[in-house]
């Protein structure tokens, strides 16, 4: 059927041309149903569950460990279009069953849908042998204990097999030769020989994090790409395939919540990068990719490394297996929770309490050292009166806590003037050194013999540096009054603690015009604000009326700056609970309401900022992640200098 052209001709002009027709399609009739044949069904639904060469890799493995297997060897040709050939040392398969193995919905895992709820094996479904054997020539040999011969099997993608005796020590051999060879659609989607490959390794790695017990081999073309050597040793597996030579510290995550519990490695914040190629997730040992679980750990991480950066680690959750469904996901990759929130819950509480303990341990060795130098400073500079134990909290007013150390002026003998308030300076500047020699009797300050210690002072009135000895220390000005005022806040979040923050009623209260966005939902912002210390109520327009406020806080905050906080508060949602995101506003006003970076401090008030850091408890990162003080030694400086 043929019609004219109307204005859209494809030679650009407009209007009618006599002539130009353009064909129209006719309609197909309509297809019957009908019933697919065996052989192109099992092609067809061998695509769910292989898609490309590690995805057999994938299921053969989990059989080699099902069976028991103590080693696992795997062989690649082609990136597995020509071979994949998997040997394990495993328990083997009776003869007799070999040949049921093979067929579809045949396995020894479970014997109703209610098993699937309770598995305790890697494998369930039983169709990984039938669809690898519907899409290549499969080939298994194997052994069991009770047989005096192994037996081998061939297949070929029409259902023909055959068996034949065969001399094997035990365990199971099984070979996939030319992969995809009857499905060329699916053949021409794989990649490249390095790429197929590469996935193949990678999938390994996880399972060899998960079973350090196992010795892995992995090997391409001849050339060995992955070796263990099955000693069991997680902590050495896990250092190693992070990346070669990795020497950073792991730290042990140790928690439980029976029946629940989490374990694992993570690394020191030290060393992060910028994806999550080196964490690895399992669930009862099982590798899985879940959002859940990535969120999880982001958000924990929240509090030692700034947006962007991911730790590495191995994260295993442990949870009854009824929470737990693996049957979502053809390729079993993915797992839902019956209470994702209790997860979610239980591994951010994990990797917190594991890096918490890692970075006290850290800070009392940094502690120790920095406190040997601030020691002598204080020693340098005035005497300070007594004052009862209940008086020595640190005063986070950061100039009025240097009027506690006023300088000695040895060519006056009078007191220097302190600065009260921190003044930007826009230039770039290095503050005169001061070097104060420890007295004979200062057996506490740490050093055998009687080194030169200073506080060398500001660099670009954003860094204090301190040296002593063959050490350098380097403090972000904001990033550690940030923290020490967000430890002050976060702790009236918690009831039992409430009590030690002191408020400051306001002669006049701060009115504060929040957002529409926050101004729709003001009851837990009126919570959040007083767990955090202030005294708040609604005022007319959904404004704010604040009429007390952390005592600490006092001249650093402004409506501006609370309303600017409120806003990240409302548009946060990093996490659905309610105590997190408390923290996270407490986090927002400390870094609000911290001295800035290119602010000016006077010696006493910089002696000040670090004393009053040195009392944090966890003074090694700000409350968004980034670092509070950094350690340079000789070495380092040598390698600086290529020496």
């Amino acid at each position: 059927m043929f019609i004219l052209a109307g204005a859209d001709r494809p030679d650009g002009e407009h209007g009618p041309r006599l002539g130009y027709t353009i064909p129209v399609e006719e309609e197909q009739p309509r297809q019957p149903i009908l019933a697919l044949s065996e052989e192109e069904a099992r092609r067809i639904s061998a695509g769910e569950v292989v898609e490309r060469p590690v995805n057999v890799v994938k299921e053969l493995v989990e059989n080699a460990l099902d069976a028991g297997a103590t080693e696992v060897r795997i062989e690649l040709e082609d990136g597995g279009r020509q071979l994949i050939r998997v040997t394990d040392n495993g328990h083997g398969i009776p003869a007799l069953e070999l040949p049921l193995a093979v067929l579809p919905h045949h396995t020894s895992k479970i014997r109703s849908l209610d098993d699937v709820f309770g598995l305790s094996s890697l494998g369930f479904r039983g169709e990984a042998l039938a669809s690898i054997a519907a899409v290549s020539r499969l080939r298994i040999a194997s052994r069991h204990a009770a047989d005096e011969l192994g037996t081998a099997l061939s297949l070929d993608p029409a259902g023909l097999s055959a068996t034949e005796p065969v001399n094997l020590q035990g365990g199971t051999e099984v070979e996939v030769r030319e992969l995809f060879h009857n499905t060329p659609a699916r053949l021409k989607f794989l990649r490249s020989r390095q790429s197929e490959t590469g996935q193949v390794a990678r999938m390994l790695v996880s399972y060899a994090i998960a079973w350090p017990e196992v010795r892995w081999e992995l090997v391409s073309g001849g050339r060995s790409l992955l070796a263990t050597d099955g000693s069991g040793d997680r902590r050495r597996v896990l250092a190693d395939l992070i990346e070669p030579g990795f020497r950073h510290p792991l730290h042990e995550l140790d928690y439980e919540f029976p029946p629940s519990a989490v374990s694992g490695l993570i690394s020191d914040p030290t060393y992060h990068r910028g994806n999550r190629s080196r964490q690895w997730y399992f669930i009862n040992r099982r590798p899985v990719t879940n959002r859940l679980l990535y969120k999880a750990v982001d958000d924990a991480m929240r509090e030692f490394l700034s947006s962007g950066k991911y730790p590495a680690g191995a994260f295993f959750v442990e949870l009854p297996p009824e929470e737990v469904d693996v049957n979502v996901h053809p390729m079993k990759l993915e797992v839902s929770f019956s209470q994702p929130q209790a997860v979610y819950q239980l591994l951010t509480t994990a990797v917190r309490r594991g890096l918490n303990r890692a970075a006290g341990e850290r800070q009392s060795g940094l502690r120790q050292s920095l406190s040997s130098v601030v020691r002598p400073l204080d020693a340098g500079l005035s005497s300070k009166p007594q004052q009862p134990e209940s008086m020595r909290r640190p005063n986070l007013s950061l100039a009025e806590a240097a009027r506690q150390y006023p300088l000695r002026d040895t060519a006056e003998q009078a007191p220097a003037a302190v600065t009260p308030a921190v003044q930007p300076v826009p230039r770039i500047e290095l503050q005169p050194e001061r070097s104060l020699q420890l007295p004979e009797n200062a057996d506490n300050a740490g050093f055998d013999d009687t080194p030169t210690l200073s506080l060398v002072g500001q660099v670009g009135n954003s860094y204090l540096v301190l040296s002593s000895g063959e050490r350098l220390y380097v403090v972000d000005q904001h990033a550690a009054h940030e923290r020490i005022l967000f430890e002050r806040i976060y702790a009236a979040v918690d009831p039992g603690r409430a009590a030690a923050i002191t408020r400051q009623s306001l002669l006049f209260p701060m009115l504060v015009s929040p957002s529409a966005a926050v101004a729709a939902d003001l009851p837990p912002v009126l919570e959040a604000l007083q767990r955090c210390g202030f005294s708040v109520e609604e005022g007319a327009g959904g404004s704010l009326i604040v009429s007390e406020i952390p005592q600490f806080l006092r001249q650093r905050l402004d409506p501006t700056l609370l309303a600017d906080a409120l806003e990240e508060f409302a548009a946060g949602g990093v996490s659905a609970l309610l105590e997190d995101r408390i923290k996270e506003l407490a986090a927002s006003i400390s870094c609000r309401a911290a001295i800035k970076a290119r602010m000016r401090l006077s010696q006493a008030e910089q002696l000040a900022l670090l004393n009053m850091l040195l009392s944090s408890w966890s003074s090694l990162s700000c409350p968004h992640g980034r670092p509070t003080i950094l350690e340079i030694g000789s070495r380092e400086l040598e390698s600086m200098f290529l020496r």
